[in-house]
């Protein structure tokens, strides 16, 4: 009888060797995440009086990129048939005022206006996320009028 018992008892251990260290995940495999591939888009809006609904002749186009990595978008502003007085960059739904998340030219002085409007900037997290959600338009304004000309950011990865 006793050997009986020792035997199975030398299979229950052997058993739970085997099943216990069978499941073990090997070391180190948290640490091996996949990341999600590091994107760059192509930046574009086309402005004009669709997004105001008003009887502007004016238009303008934001050409840029945006880089998920350096999380940098970089623009550059082409205008034509209006004098801004300001154009900013705002984060909302569509038809909305939005909220400002960047002044990208204010009028100063009485010099003439720059054209094209270049520049870039750095964007935190949220401003990302709203970015590539789409929620990204172009106002600009001028003397009659703010906004007189608006269009939505789209993006396109390269």
């Amino acid at each position: 009888m006793s050997k009986i018992i020792r035997g199975m008892a030398g299979i229950i251990v052997a058993a739970g060797l085997f099943f216990g260290t069978g499941c073990k995940k090997p070391e180190g495999s948290e640490d091996t995440r996949i990341k999600p591939p590091v994107r760059t888009y192509v930046v574009t809006a086309r402005i004009d009086k669709k997004g105001t609904n008003s009887n502007s002749e004016g238009t303008a186009v934001l050409k840029g990129t945006y880089d998920e990595g350096t999380k940098e978008l970089n623009y550059t502003l082409e205008y034509k048939d209006l004098v801004p007085q300001l154009i900013t960059l705002r984060s909302g739904a569509k038809g909305s005022v939005g909220t400002l998340v960047k002044e990208l030219y204010k009028h100063t002085d009485e010099k003439a206006s720059p054209l094209p409007v270049k520049g870039g900037f750095t964007l935190t997290s949220l401003q990302e996320r709203t970015l590539l959600k789409g929620q990204w338009f172009v106002a600009i304004g001028t003397l009659t009028l703010n906004p007189e000309i608006s269009g939505i950011l789209t993006l396109k990865q390269k």
